[in-house]
């Protein structure tokens, strides 16, 4: 399974788990057909550099890989990096452990010329008692994923296509709950969750599986919600519900449209597992971005809730600033029994959430919830049956079932707040925000893995 966290082309962004062994210094060579040649002929490929900024790091900290090549249609990675490289590129790279490692890239073009070069890089212990990652200034904190569970799956978006083997849509503004519609979500949430499917979108992309509220861009899932500003030119969105149903008692349209993606029936998680989401948020308040689970069971109307719980593994909240996010738990007998337990985790101004892309680490064991920010090894939230007092005081724990995830931005409601409209996208494109990315939410991957 590889480790690498993106593939992507020029001055891409990279998080890579520093794995594998290796040492001594930067070698080079060039074949063509396997034979030794020299000479720079119009068919030799050539790499014309390949460096790294630093050759010794302390552990936690980054470094680029930064190369260039000539007469070349592709170059692949080995050693301590894998996959497919752009001919030229920039790429940084996630220091996440102690050791020596060299990284390989071989440039060859179709007439069967090739060269190599590697570079080996000294990563040493932090001896200096300030392990704050947010000391240096870089572009995710991330903790890096590893592929080492003995169950293990991630999902890095280098495709983008959606993969519908593991994600589906969620479409709507509600639910069916005891025969009854709950309009909303039963949060008072404004937006309509969109989909592929004919009629649920305003563009869908066929060949891709995405819509305008949910796609993959530069390695990134991006869920983006959308105001269909009529004062900008725009049509709200036509429910299709109505295509067949009469809505002439609220109109049948909705201003905002937004994404909704999960796995249930496809892929479930349970107790000895381990869940990262590395991701970054939406500006502006309105925009309720998360990343959670319920039971697999609830689905399938088996279950209630809040009885049968729900794990909300990240969200941000009209009540949450930049710098802050949040991890809650839910149980109780029922709904007017509703009980929910969180934690917040505040970081640095000028480390914030929109700014920057963080991970949260759901560790899930049998009787015992643990969420860790970033690489710390403290948990900023942990709920435990054996201590929890509602437990020992005979409330249900639900939390040894199989749950599923979900991942979307809800607009407005009880939790999003006041909607800030000059913070959303206005159009397809977000043409009117000069970085488009600011009214999403992204996502660099999902890793999935058992805790051996």
């Amino acid at each position: 399974m590889k480790n690498l966290l993106k593939v992507s082309l020029l001055s891409s962004i990279f998080f890579i788990s520093a794995c594998g062994g290796g040492g001594g210094g930067g070698s080079s060579s060039n074949s063509s057909g396997g034979s030794g040649n020299s000479g720079n002929t119009s068919n030799q490929a050539v790499i014309n550099s390949f460096t790294a900024d630093l050759t010794s790091v302390v552990v936690g900290n980054s470094i680029t890989l930064s190369w260039s090549s000539s007469y070349a249609t592709s170059c692949t990675a080995s050693g301590s990096w894998d996959g497919t490289k752009a001919t030229s590129g920039t790429e940084i790279l996630l220091m996440s452990d102690v050791g020596t490692y060299e990284y390989s890239l071989v440039c060859s073009n179709s007439s069967g010329s090739s060269a190599q070069k590697s570079v080996s890089i000294e990563v040493t212990e932090n001896t200096s008692g300030n392990g704050n990652p947010y000391d240096q200034d870089k572009p995710s904190y991330c903790r890096a994923a590893i592929n080492n569970g003995s169950d293990y799956w991630l999902e890095d978006f280098t495709s983008n296509v959606l993969d519908t083997n593991n994600f589906s849509y969620e479409t709507g503004n509600g639910f069916f709950s005891g025969g009854q519609w709950v309009p909303g979500w039963g949060n008072d949430e404004e937006q309509y969750y969109t989909s592929c499917e004919n009629g649920y979108s305003k563009n869908c992309n066929s060949s891709s599986g995405t819509t305008e509220n949910t796609f993959i861009e530069d390695g990134y899932l991006k869920i983006q919600p959308i105001y269909w500003n009529t004062n900008n030119g725009q049509t709200p969105f036509d429910d299709p519900y109505c295509a067949t149903n009469d809505c002439s008692s609220w109109g049948g349209t909705f201003d905002y449209t937004s994404g909704k993606l999960v796995t249930k029936n496809k892929l479930n998680v349970s107790p000895g597992s381990e869940v990262t989401v590395c991701f970054k948020v939406p500006e502006g308040s309105g925009h309720w971005p998360a990343f959670w689970m319920m039971p697999q069971s609830f689905e399938n109307n088996d279950t209630s809730w809040p009885r049968d719980g729900e794990i909300d593994i990240m969200e941000h909240m009209y009540s949450n600033q930049d710098n802050q996010i949040q991890a809650t738990v839910h149980y109780g007998i029922d709904y007017q029994n509703h009980i929910y337990k969180y934690g917040i985790e505040t970081v640095p101004q000028n480390v914030n959430f929109v700014d920057k892309f963080h991970s949260i680490t759901f560790k899930w064991e049998t009787n015992k919830l643990e969420f860790y920010l970033d690489t710390f090894d403290e948990p900023f939230h942990s709920i435990d049956y054996t201590t929890e007092q509602d437990f020992i005081n005979g409330i249900y724990w639900p939390f040894n079932e199989p749950f599923y995830l979900i991942m979307n931005v809800a607009v407005g409601g009880t939790n999003g707040g006041y909607i800030n409209n000059s913070k959303y996208c206005q159009d397809l494109e977000c043409s009117n925000l000069n970085d488009p990315d600011r009214g999403r939410l992204l996502i660099d991957y999902i890793e999935v893995k058992t805790i051996d």
